[in-house]
């Protein structure tokens, strides 16, 4: 049986997964747009949120279709075990795209006589897709940076307009966040997250 044969198992199996893929989005849209963003306003970590969860079930759904050999399966979990999401080394956006790019190679990896290399094809195209339309809705043309700010006054809670408009005349760009990382006290200075519109 060749890979690019595309039967009726592997037209029920795309339907299937095309029907759970819906349902999964509504309620990963629920969860993190309608409770996690309306609270909490971080929204890298709403797109790392909505293409983890696109990430994992594409990958679950791809392997649950074929028999996977025990080690494989622990290939797999050494390569995704290596990811840390609380390193400040790496961005969380890229280190998304960097998980990203490892499930899409397993997905590949997985055309075989048993999964066609059309329900392969569709997997990765939602992927992209998904990727695409996340990061035009959560991320846009926003990106951060990590600053040391010299003037701790301004940081106060009711001083937040002069803030931005000071780091704005500084930096050059509209200020969207600003988190307080570090303070020193020392200095009277601030390491600062800067959320800022290219």
């Amino acid at each position: 049986m060749s890979i690019l044969h595309f039967g009726a198992d592997d037209q029920a199996f795309v339907v299937a997964m095309a029907i759970r893929f819906v349902i999964d989005i509504i309620f990963a849209y629920v969860l993190i747009c309608g409770i996690y963003s309306k609270e909490h306003r971080i929204r890298e970590y709403s797109f790392t949120f909505f293409i983890s969860n696109i990430l994992i079930f594409l990958v679950t759904s791809a392997l649950a279709s074929v028999k996977v050999k025990t080690g494989f399966a622990f290939g797999l979990f050494a390569i995704l075990s290596i990811l840390r999401y609380r390193t400040e080394q790496i961005q969380i956006r890229e280190m998304t795209f960097l998980f990203a790019s490892i499930i899409l190679g397993v997905i590949n990896s997985l055309a075989t006589d048993e999964l066609s290399i059309f329900t392969v094809l569709l997997a990765d195209i939602m992927l992209c897709a998904s990727i695409f339309i996340a990061e035009k809705a959560f991320i846009g043309s926003t990106d951060q940076i990590l600053l040391f700010y010299d003037n701790s006054k301004l940081l106060a809670k009711d001083k937040k307009k002069e803030l931005y408009e000071d780091i704005k005349n500084r930096f050059g760009y509209e200020v969207l966040k600003v988190s307080i990382v570090r303070m020193n006290y020392l200095t009277d200075s601030a390491e600062i997250k800067l959320v800022y519109r290219r």
